[in-house]
């Protein structure tokens, strides 16, 4: 299985998605993307502004299914039914900066609590641009940063694929999703994709595009885990 996330940093869906086809992947979250209009089976999108929102996007053979969303979660965390081969529940992410009590990692951490029956009954991803790094942890509640929200999710059996697979640690990580404002000298590593441990073990790969190769489409910088799911 091939997942991929990337913020679009704005732009019409038709010319910023067909960008990510070269990494071919089998469900794709794509941030600040305008919208493609009415649903189908393998594209949804979620947002507030129709020219700036968050697109799930499904490759043959797998299908998208919309699943009821807690009243009050933050924006954005927003579960979807991903069928086919290896069957989950993703949520998509792209946190906001609503309010003090819910900006970023903040948000991420609630939700994961207001959802935590979904974690015990399903297998779970979380993929997406989660806006927060262990770096910040000290602007954030002891039980609502960064690494608190790490520990939140070990606790449903879930890892970052990129420190799994790569063995840096959170806050310390060598090739960055975000330069920001296009700045090469200001890199941050915001972008994840927690999965179950037990498919964490059977990750090929995990690549973060390129500074040169992105930089005329967006500051970020797609983060793609290619990984072997069991039979």
């Amino acid at each position: 299985m091939h997942l991929v996330t990337w913020n679009a940093c704005k732009g019409q869906f038709n010319r910023k998605v067909p960008l990510l086809d070269q990494l071919a992947a089998d469900v794709a979250v794509v941030q600040e993307i305008a919208s493609p209009g009415e649903d189908t089976e393998q594209t949804f999108w979620f947002g507030d502004n129709l020219r700036q929102g968050l697109a799930v996007i499904a490759r043959d053979p797998y299908r998208l299914r919309h699943l009821p969303q807690q009243h009050g979660v933050p924006k954005f965390v927003i579960p979807v039914a991903v069928d086919g081969p290896q069957p989950f529940v993703l949520f998509a992410v792209w946190t906001q900066r609503e309010s003090r009590s819910t900006r970023y990692v903040r948000a991420a951490s609630t939700a994961i609590d207001m959802y935590a029956s979904t974690f015990r009954e399903n297998r779970v991803v979380l993929l997406g641009d989660f806006n927060s790094n262990a770096i910040w942890d000290k602007h954030h509640p002891a039980d609502r940063n960064h690494s608190a929200m790490v520990g939140r999710l070990a606790a449903h059996g879930l890892v970052s694929a990129y420190h799994h697979h790569t063995g840096e640690i959170h806050g310390q990580e060598k090739q960055p999703t975000l330069y920001f404002r296009w700045n090469q000298s200001k890199p941050y590593h915001i972008d994840y994709c927690f999965l179950p441990r037990q498919w964490a073990d059977g990750i090929q790969r995990v690549e973060v595009g390129s500074f040169d190769a992105w930089r005329k489409f967006s500051d970020h910088r797609p983060l793609s885990v290619h990984f072997q799911t069991e039979a």
